[in-house]
């Protein structure tokens, strides 16, 4: 009897933790506002991956709102094209905003925005 109820408790909490380890480590892009307001939530960075974010709230909410690339995060597809939004893709249209008259976006701040949108895509991804 004893042995019993030990392992149906073993059990239990076995599976308690499997269930609590697993929504555990999923994670989501945090985001604030709604539509056109919509922003994400510095608080969830890292402070190099906050310093980041700052510069590419800068330099790509000069062109248009911060939904377009919050929608590419989220969904792994870019807005307009449809063009998948993965470490390769962000590259690809990090450089052609780059490209865009007045962008004000250096190679240097090219590298810090993949680089920032790369770990945000990573973290949309491990959402539930």
């Amino acid at each position: 009897m004893r042995r019993t109820i030990w392992t149906s408790t073993a059990t239990a909490t076995a599976l308690l933790l499997i269930t609590l380890g697993a929504g555990g480590a999923q994670a989501e892009l945090k985001t604030t506002g709604e539509g056109k307001e919509q922003r994400l939530d510095p608080a969830q960075f890292d402070p190099d991956s906050r310093a980041r974010y700052e510069l590419f709230a800068q330099r790509c909410t000069q062109c248009h709102a911060m939904n377009r690339p919050i929608s590419a995060l989220t969904n792994g597809k870019t807005p307009i094209s449809g063009d998948t939004f993965d470490r390769e893709g962000i590259k690809k249209y990090v450089v052609k905003m780059m490209r865009k008259p007045n962008s004000g976006i250096s190679r240097e701040d090219a590298k810090a925005i993949v680089d920032f949108l790369t770990t945000a895509r990573d973290l949309a991804e491990k959402a539930p």
